[in-house]
């Protein structure tokens, strides 16, 4: 499903409010799907931006990922991205467009 998606974390650091607001959004065909992680060595839910061309993941995968809020517009989901080798809190804004 599509959604305008703003990644909240960088590295684990909350990005703050006001920075927040002057990211663009990137449009992502969000998809969530149980399955085995082999970032994690283990079956867990895993969020990712689908990528129709061969390649890498346009962004990291959130593994153990779980919706945490959800409204009429949008939804939050949080989860553990990996960056070079190293697994960093991140939150995913993802509302209607």
């Amino acid at each position: 499903m599509y959604f305008l998606l703003v990644r909240r974390r960088e590295r684990g650091v909350a990005i703050p409010s006001d920075q927040l607001k002057k990211i663009q959004p990137m449009r992502a065909d969000v998809h969530i799907e149980y399955g085995h992680s082999s970032v994690l060595g283990r079956h867990c839910i895993e969020a990712w931006v689908f990528n129709p061309t061969p390649g890498p993941d346009i962004i990291p995968r959130l593994h153990d990922a779980c919706v945490t809020g959800m409204a009429q517009l949008g939804m939050n989901i949080t989860g553990l991205e990996e960056v070079d080798g190293v697994l960093y809190a991140q939150s995913w804004w993802c509302r209607a467009q």
